[in-house]
C-alpha cells in the first residue's frame, strides 16, 4: 500500500467518526437530561391553599379564589362571571436563566394535568415568568401554555412572550376532556431578538409525546425583546375575552437546561477532529 493511499484511507476513517460524532452530538444535545431546575409533585402536599408550601408564593395581590390543593393535585374552575385576576402563584427559580449570546438554551417545562372545560380563545393557565420574585413591573414577557375547545375536545397551545402581538400557537390533534395528559413545552430560547421558538408535546407519558404545535417570535413590536425565566406560574386569568379553563394539575417541573452551539461549532469540531487525526498519521509514517 502507497503512502498517498494509507493517508487517504485514514483521513477518511477519522472524517467518518468525526461525523458520527457531530450527528450524535446534534441528535442527542436537545434531549440530554439536566438537572432539574424547579418542580413540584402535588401527591405530596397538603389539602388546602397552595401559596405557603413547598416554596409556592402569590403572585402580585389578588387573593379572590385561592388556587387549592386537592387529593395530590391543583385543581380549579372557571368562575360564573368575568373576573379580572383570582389568585396566582409562582414557584421561583434558584436564579434566572438568561438569553444565550451564542447558540441555544432548550428548557423542557413538563405538565401532568387534565382539562375539565377550555375557553376561546384559549385559556392561558400556566407561565414560565420572567423574574424570580413576584414583582409586577416587566414581569409579563414570558412563555405561555394554553388550551381552546375544539369538536368534542381541545386542543393545547402555546405562546413565546406574553407582550407585543405574540400569537398563540395551537395544534390539531383533539385531546379528551378528563384524561390526564403529559404536556411538554420545549423552550428554544436562542441567541438574538426574535429568534425563540415553543414546540408543543402531548401524550400519554412523557415517553410517548406528539408534537402538537410549534410557536414562533412573531410580533408586531420590534422592540420587545425575547424572555429571560426565573420561576413556574400557575394562573387563575378571566376577563371578557380571556377565559379561564377548568384544570387539574398533578405536577410541573422545569429541567433541561442544554447549551447547543451553533451550526459552525459543529463544523469547527469536525476539521479539528479530522486535522488530528491527519496529524496523527504523518507522525506515526515518520516515525516508522
Amino acid at each position: 500500500m502507497s503512502l498517498q493511499t494509507g493517508l487517504l484511507k485514514t483521513q477518511r476513517k477519522y472524517s467518518f467518526f468525526a461525523l458520527c460524532f457531530i450527528s450524535t452530538f446534534m441528535l442527542n444535545a436537545p434531549n440530554v437530561d439536566g438537572a432539574i431546575i424547579a418542580s413540584s409533585n402535588f401527591s405530596t402536599f397538603t389539602n388546602g391553599n397552595l401559596v405557603g408550601q413547598n416554596g409556592w408564593q402569590q403572585y402580585n395581590t389578588p387573593v379572590t379564589v385561592p388556587i387549592q390543593v386537592s387529593s395530590g393535585a391543583v385543581t380549579w374552575t372557571p368562575p360564573a362571571a368575568a373576573i379580572e385576576n383570582n389568585q396566582d402563584a409562582f414557584l421561583p427559580f434558584p436564579s434566572q436563566i438568561a438569553q444565550p449570546s451564542l447558540g441555544s438554551i432548550i428548557l423542557n417545562y413538563d405538565v401532568v394535568l387534565s382539562v375539565a372545560s377550555a375557553g376561546a380563545p384559549g385559556s392561558f393557565f400556566a407561565a414560565l415568568n420572567t423574574l424570580t420574585d413576584g414583582t409586577l413591573t416587566n414581569n409579563f414577557q414570558n412563555a405561555r401554555l394554553a388550551v381552546q375547545p375544539s369538536g368534542a375536545g381541545f386542543v393545547v397551545g402555546s405562546r413565546v412572550n406574553g407582550q407585543g402581538g405574540y400569537p398563540f400557537a395551537f395544534g390539531t390533534e383533539v385531546l379528551n376532556f378528563n384524561q390526564s395528559y403529559a404536556l411538554r413545552a420545549e423552550i428554544n430560547m436562542v441567541a438574538g431578538n426574535s429568534n425563540d421558538f415553543i414546540r408543543v408535546f402531548a401524550g400519554n407519558d412523557f415517553n410517548n409525546l406528539t408534537l402538537q404545535a410549534t410557536a414562533t417570535a412573531t410580533s408586531t413590536n420590534s422592540a420587545v425583546t425575547d424572555p429571560l425565566y426565573g420561576s413556574i406560574i400557575l394562573s387563575q386569568f378571566q376577563n371578557a375575552t380571556a377565559f379561564q379553563p377548568g384544570v387539574t394539575i398533578n405536577s410541573v417541573s422545569v429541567s433541561n437546561v442544554t447549551a447547543v452551539p451553533e451550526p459552525s461549532s459543529f463544523a469547527l469540531i469536525g476539521f479539528a477532529i479530522t486535522g488530528t487525526g491527519c496529524v496523527t498519521y504523518r507522525r506515526r509514517c515518520k516515525c516508522a
